[in-house]
């Protein structure tokens, strides 16, 4: 039936939108239908009659915006032709439907609810007779053009609390032991809603004390401000008073008399300084109430411990009833919570960052008691030079150093600046990025086969406070070979000593053959026997055991190796400058170059020696020039190269 109502009203809306501007009400006009009664009080029944004729599948929306250009959700259908309205309010329902062949109708027509319950009211009574009722200004209330007060006595009176009017009302009984029920009861001017509900009031109900009015928070301010919240009552004269330290209540001159929350500041104070405060109230008996007592909040001054530690404490009077919990909030975000504890280690802090922490004491009944906001940014030691730290070559392309950190001055975050320069050289260099925290750096940038590099580190905490000096340099280990031996140096890769060497052998597959323990030797003799391919690695050991360091691997053949170039440009531009002979497992080495005329331009026995293209009178001109080369290699043969390169201008 639903399904079949749905594609049926869509169809008769579509028909009624269409012949509608776009953007207007979906309400329509084509409709017709009865509702009886249009007005009454909550709660209210209403009923329909349909008057459409020939009509299929009528219903309706008893809660439709008639602003809507769009038809009601499917839950707001109804096929009921009754229907009961709880609450007042002005009511718009929404009749929609089809004729059959014909085309979609709607309409829309208005129901007034008015307020039917009794307005709220509070009453208060002297042992003179005399009592005062207080209305309650609510939506209730305000629903109202009127309200009447029913004295019991034979006398009345109707009232108007719209825009502003008054909320408290005075009356006197002959004797105060015979007060009768007093009825409170709202009233309309127009329409057929007269017999509204109605608040009964007795003496016996009467509360004798003014339990609303209260402080409901105090704030201290860094201007040396109290800002005080309370509750008020209509007509009841109400002071803040308060204790400066000498247990004697004075008044501070601020108060007044006006209903619900109300607001006030005390100046003057001093921020740092504990205060009581109390409600001073006279109730219209003339009778004075003080309300429960609340004490200020102060944060002692923050106990910075090192290294990215805040120590915050508290002092509250112990006076202030029913303490349920303290709240420490450090930048607006509650951090710690206790009953009992008046101090806390704040641990997650970072040094550079300043943080904002108060104390918020919550006592029972939603009362609320703030500190002045108290700010402070973590300190540090000044951190310990690096005594810890390693370097190893990792591979053909990368060496690896590490350190570990100990002592005071350090913080969560810091920058570990590592610096390098050549073995030999004093001009160190940074090689770490800003704000590196990495204690396992690999530095990329060189070439560990042919060059040993040096390394020292400083650590700067989130302080700024550098150790007093870089760590003493540690430099990898570079291992060379001549002609019968390979050989290392000494520069320890450690912050610690050397303890000890070992010589790794491996055979071209790569498999250990042999590790020879070197002590602190530097060398070591060549005895290769027959194998024509291997590689040697130096492992280091740190005296106390707790380090390992690792050379490049230094691989060699039998075979002699020689590498000659076919041309070369000295033109200034430090690339290929010199005609360079590279030959590797050679004991003897003798080069001769020669003009194409076969005079000797150039000759050596120097293998790390190479031609510059200058000759006697000056550059050697561009063309092809020819070599001669003989080597003897370590097994003892000779072996001799000849050929030409060219020389480019």
């Amino acid at each position: 039936m639903k399904i079949n109502l749905l594609i049926l009203f869509l169809l008769s809306a579509c028909l009624f939108i269409n012949k509608n501007v776009s953007g207007q009400s979906f309400c329509g006009s084509s409709g017709k239908f009865l509702v009886t009664p249009a007005e009454g009080c909550a709660p209210l029944t209403v009923n329909i009659t349909n008057q459409m004729v020939n009509a299929e599948n009528v219903t309706y929306a008893y809660n439709f915006d008639k602003n809507s250009t769009s038809p009601p959700e499917e839950k707001d259908w109804s096929f009921e032709l009754s229907h009961v309205y709880d609450l007042p309010g002005n009511y718009t329902i929404l009749q929609y439907g089809s004729i059959k062949d014909v085309a979609g109708f709607s309409l829309c027509k208005e129901v007034i609810v008015k307020e039917n319950r009794a307005p709220k009211a509070d009453l208060m009574t002297c042992n003179s007779g005399r009592v005062r009722l207080t209305l309650v200004d609510d939506a209730i209330a305000q629903a109202y053009d009127a309200i009447e007060i029913n004295w019991g006595d034979g006398k009345s009176q109707s009232v108007n609390i719209k825009n502003g009017g008054r909320l408290f009302y005075d009356h006197q009984y002959a004797s105060a032991g015979n007060i009768p029920a007093i009825t409170v009861q709202g009233k309309h001017t127009s329409g057929n809603c007269s017999q509204t509900l109605k608040t009964t009031l007795t003496k016996e109900t009467a509360p004798q004390a003014l339990a609303k009015i209260r402080i409901r928070s105090v704030e201290m301010l860094a201007s040396g401000e109290a800002k005080i919240l309370y509750d008020g009552m209509e007509g009841i004269a109400t002071e803040i008073w308060i204790d400066k330290g000498d247990g004697q209540f004075v008044s501070t001159g601020k108060g007044g008399q006006s209903d619900g929350a109300q607001s006030a500041t005390i100046s003057g104070l001093n921020a740092r300084q504990i205060y009581r405060f109390k409600l001073s109230s006279k109730n219209f008996c003339d009778n004075l109430i003080d309300s429960p007592i609340v004490s200020s909040m102060v944060v002692k001054e923050g106990l910075v411990s090192l290294d990215e530690i805040i120590s915050v404490a508290w002092e509250h009077y112990p006076n202030t009833d029913n303490l349920i919990q303290y709240q420490l909030k450090r930048d607006g975000s509650v951090i710690f919570s206790s009953a009992e504890q008046l101090s806390y280690l704040d641990t997650d802090v970072k040094c550079g960052t300043n943080y904002q922490y108060e104390i918020v004491a919550i006592i029972e009944n939603d009362v609320r008691s703030y500190s002045t906001p108290f700010s402070i940014a973590p300190k540090s030691a000044l951190p310990e030079t690096i005594t810890n730290g390693s370097v190893t070559v990792k591979d053909e392309k990368t060496i690896s150093t590490q350190v570990a950190l100990v002592g005071e001055g350090l913080t969560s975050s810091y920058n570990l600046i590592i610096e390098r320069t050549a073995l030999g050289s004093q001009d160190f260099q940074q090689v770490s990025q800003p704000d590196n925290q990495s204690l396992l750096f690999d530095d990329i940038d060189v070439n560990p086969n042919e060059n040993s590099y040096c390394y020292r580190f400083t650590y700067e905490n989130a302080c700024n406070l550098k150790s007093p000096a870089p760590s003493v340099p540690i430099c990898s280990i570079l291992l060379q070979n001549r002609i019968s031996d390979v050989y290392w140096n000494a520069d320890a890769p450690f912050t610690a000593s050397i303890g000890s060497y070992d010589l790794i052998q491996t055979d071209n597959a790569g498999v250990v053959k042999d590790e020879i323990p070197k002590q602190l030797e530097t060398s070591h003799m060549l005895d290769i026997g027959s194998q024509s391919a291997f590689s040697f690695q130096v492992k280091a050991r740190s005296a106390d055991g707790n380090m390992e360091s690792y050379s490049n691997v230094l691989s060699l053949r039998r075979d002699p190796i020689v590498l000659i170039p076919d041309a070369f440009t000295p033109n200034g531009d430090a690339h290929n400058e010199r005609f360079e002979v590279k030959a590797y497992f050679v004991s003897k080495f003798s080069m001769s170059v020669f003009s194409r005329w076969g005079e000797v331009v150039f000759q050596t026995d120097d293998i790390a020696d190479g031609w510059d293209g200058n000759i006697k009178t000056g550059k050697a001109p561009g063309g092809y020039y020819l070599y001669k080369i003989e080597m003897t290699d370590a097994l003892g043969n000779q072996i001799s190269r000849n050929g030409s390169f060219l020389l480019i201008r």
